[in-house]
């Protein structure tokens, strides 16, 4: 089992490395425009996350329902997922695109961004939200592959878009040949192409088909609602609970804003926030391979199996995550020094990254256990267990820690931590209660 585990989780990994690098890659080469534009890529990357949180409504369906279909041998329901999910990209992407391009600077304004925050955030956002379209169709289409149990296509999608991304960034930040320098904005400009390009490549194989997958392009239109209300009815509440969450840290940064540190503690914050997610991405990729490995033992009818793999992919990531955490508190005086320029700042970015580093090995199993719970279709839980962890507990420690106690940074800090303890002893106690064993979707 550990095996199985473990040659589905490590393409997500790379996978995910290869996405986060694109981040950094954006936090380096728009480090030398000043703190204010570290600061504008690190608040909109939180406001990019709501987008991508926004995708797994349909990505989490798809997996639990494909990898259940291929589990079962039920060709008609892996099809029927397959042309399902492209129509929700559209009918869905839109209407999010608008929405997002309006509300960019608001959301900014309520981050506490500064004026000259603004004015590199706000022209970044407005092309990122144009990009959704391209956004989701990468998701949605790497989720297809790996509910089949190939996690192998989408890292190859994602070596070439990668490193097409980092050359059209530079590009476009710094500008090359005729090309002008759009700074901070040139960095969403690279992103966005790069993903136009990245979605033809998945078109190309979808309608290709291999043995699990085949799309036909035509007739595009009508949906089947019944099979749209299974996929949203899996993913809707995780992709509302990814929401909620990002939502959460969106007012943390704002409070964080508001505080004596200021604009110091939105770069620190900003740079945590990207780092962090190197440790976030073992977790992650262990979440798809779980869910894939139990959906096909839920459709087999394998239940003891679907236990057991859930339990085997927690305890193989906890000692993953070990090291990590260790690794990061040794790394993280230089890495806040690779982001940030000034050596006070750099100090803060430090002690930010240790919280994190804590915060993330409780957050890592979490997530993880949410793997087991999204694979049998069990994802209503996650969404009220995020509500009360992040809303109830992590907003209104934070409230009391830095405004009623003046206690910052470490007050912030603290209720960063303890709010994914909490949710972690939440999700394990689902897991073991084996409720999940009684859903069918």
């Amino acid at each position: 089992m550990y095996q199985r585990i473990w040659s589905l989780a490590w393409p997500t990994v790379v996978y995910s490395v290869l996405e986060l690098s694109l981040g950094i890659a954006d936090l380096v080469m728009v480090r030398g425009l000043g703190q204010e534009a570290t600061a504008a890529i690190g608040l909109t990357r939180q406001i990019a996350f709501l987008l991508e949180a926004a995708a797994l409504a349909i990505a989490t369906g798809v997996i639990t329902l494909v990898s259940q279909g291929v589990g079962s041998g039920n060709r008609q329901q892996v099809d029927g997922v397959i042309h399902q999910s492209t129509r929700l990209v559209f009918l869905l992407g839109v209407p999010v695109t608008l929405v997002g391009c309006l509300a960019s600077r608001p959301l900014l304004v309520a981050m506490q961004a500064t004026p000259e925050t603004l004015s590199h955030g706000v022209p970044y956002l407005h092309v990122y939200f144009l990009g959704t379209l391209f956004l989701w169709g990468n998701v949605i289409s790497a989720a297809i592959f790996r509910g089949t149990g190939d996690a192998t296509t989408p890292l190859k999608v994602a070596t070439a878009v990668s490193l097409l991304n980092v050359i059209l960034n530079y590009a476009f930040i710094f500008g090359l040949g005729p090309l002008l320098p759009y700074g901070v904005t040139g960095a969403a400009i690279g992103t966005v192409a790069a993903r136009a390009i990245g979605c033809a490549i998945y078109l190309v194989l979808l309608t290709r088909g291999t043995r699990h997958v085949h799309l036909r392009l035509h007739p595009w239109w009508g949906l089947d609602w019944t099979l749209t209300r299974r996929i949203l009815r899996v993913g809707l509440p995780l992709a509302l609970a990814g929401i909620v969450r990002n939502g959460a840290r969106l007012v943390f940064l704002g409070m964080l804003g508001a505080s004596a540190l200021g604009a110091s503690m939105h770069a620190a914050a900003g740079v945590g926030l990207q780092v962090r997610l190197v440790s976030v991405l073992p977790a992650l990729a262990f979440q798809i391979a779980t869910a894939t490995l139990v959906g096909q033992a839920i459709g087999g009818g394998h239940y003891d199996r679907a236990e057991a793999l859930g339990r085997r992919s927690v305890q193989l990531l906890a000692m993953i995550m070990v090291g990590v955490v260790v690794l990061t508190f040794l790394l993280a005086r230089p890495l806040a020094a690779l982001f940030i320029a000034d050596a006070a700042v750099v100090t803060l970015g430090a002690t930010v990254l240790r919280w994190f580093a804590v915060a993330q090995f409780f957050s890592s199993i979490s997530i993880c256990t949410q793997g087991a719970l999204t694979g049998a279709g069990d994802t209503k839980p996650i969404l009220r267990y995020t509500i009360v962890t992040q809303w109830g507990l992590l907003l209104s420690l934070t409230y009391v820690l830095l405004v009623g106690f003046e206690w910052e940074p470490e007050g912030p800090l603290l209720a960063w931590v303890l709010a994914p303890l909490v949710q972690l002893v939440l999700m394990q106690r689902l897991l073991r209660s084996g409720r999940w064993k009684r859903l069918r979707v």
